[in-house]
């Protein structure tokens, strides 16, 4: 099955079914062995970074108790446009928020496909402030970036994304037309949840990634919401914009709020972000029936554990059939990606796998995806 391909990605397509050449990183493909460094080393950290917090109260689910005007008035004044100038003398222009302010300093989120390659990067906040801000750390793979400017600013609140449902109205915000579009806000709903979105990034030199979890919205998202928030009714942020869909009107995605708080926590605090990494090829049920229409069971059908990764020495098979992770069922839409990239390299998680018509529960310590992907997978005929 075709996945949805990101608009703004401007390198070659390498779209590849689920199981051929993927590499679980949390669900994450490298196009090729020799992939890019994934993360820049993040900027020296002040005294009192820290994690970012996420509220534990989801927000309306239901068009009768959701109220747009509200949730722009609470986060708006977050959001800020993004001015980068290029080393190669253009200027690209995208969104931002704040998610923290500590110690005499302000932290937004964007999209790394905003900053990458900026020789200069500004922020313009609502209020008419505007600063240069310094690139605390960026990474690729997940196409997030933190920027650190100085002062301290209106700082928007993260909710739970693995609390959102599919129907549920959202908000959009960003800065579509750049300052003439400032604060611009549409009005949508979650219309799917752990969607793929391949083609993502891909700069000059590199080759484009895919985020394996991403939430779809119908909100409008064009050029210039990149990098600001998707957001509840109680105006807290439950995604990142990042892409409309070059194939479908109507549709945009969303980097879930849970990944963006790993992630950016990480840079923040001054570390690199890892990347959990599993080490299988797979395929979906879906796909595999279409080869093997005798295949049991739901989840993902397992062709390979590459040799000497976590996957091998949990005793994966080839021929298993992974239906839950810890305990999440893999139907109803939820996908290996999506559960694995809650995690950090180092956690044990617990996987149910189909062997042989008897389900067989292993125990897996994820791993940090390698420099090069990993490795390669076979093509099957």
């Amino acid at each position: 099955m075709r996945e949805p391909t990101a608009m703004r990605s401007t390198a070659a397509s390498c779209l590849r079914r689920a199981g051929i050449g993927l590499l679980l990183v949390a669900g994450l493909t490298a196009c090729s062995a020799g992939a890019p460094t994934h993360s820049r080393a993040p900027a020296s950290t002040p005294p009192g970074a820290g994690r970012i917090p996420v509220a534990t109260v989801p927000g309306p689910t239901d068009q009768g108790s959701f109220d747009a005007a509200h949730a722009a008035q609470v986060l708006a004044p977050s959001v800020g446009l993004v001015i980068a100038n290029q080393r190669t003398g253009g200027v690209s222009e995208g969104s931002g928020f704040v998610v923290a302010s500590q110690n005499g300093n302000s932290y937004l989120l964007t999209n790394d496909h905003v900053i990458e390659g900026s020789r200069l990067v500004q922020v313009l906040m609502p209020d008419g402030q505007h600063a240069t801000a310094r690139v605390q750390g960026a990474d690729a793979l997940e196409d997030i970036a933190v920027l650190r400017v100085p002062g301290s600013l209106p700082v928007a609140q993260l909710a739970d994304s693995t609390r959102v449902r599919v129907g549920q109205p959202v908000v959009a915000i960003g800065s579509p037309l750049g300052s003439q579009g400032f604060g611009s806000v549409t009005v949508g709903a979650i219309s799917a949840l752990h969607r793929t979105l391949n083609n993502v990034g891909g700069g000059p030199g590199e080759s484009p990634e895919s985020l394996a979890d991403v939430l779809q919205t119908d909100a409008p998202i064009n050029p210039g919401n990149s990098g600001g928030p998707l957001a509840d009714g109680n105006g807290r942020v439950v995604g990142m914009n990042t892409a409309g869909s070059s194939g479908a009107s109507g549709i945009g995605y969303a980097i879930p709020s849970r990944i963006l708080q790993r992630i950016a926590s990480a840079l923040m605090q001054g570390r690199t972000p890892g990347h959990p990494y599993l080490g299988i090829c797979y395929l979906s049920i879906a796909d595999e029936l279409a080869i093997d229409p005798d295949v049991h069971g739901y989840g993902v059908y397992v062709e390979l554990a590459l040799p000497g990764t976590p996957a091998q020495r949990a005793g994966i098979r080839t021929g298993d059939v992974i239906e839950a992770v810890d305990g999440v069922d893999l139907n109803n839409g939820q996908t290996l990606g999506g559960v694995l990239q809650l995690h950090d390299p180092g956690d044990t998680v617990s996987m149910t796998v189909l062997r042989g018509g008897a389900p067989v529960v292993l125990t897996v310590s994820l791993g940090d995806r390698p420099a090069n992907g990993g490795g390669a997978c076979p093509s099957r005929p």
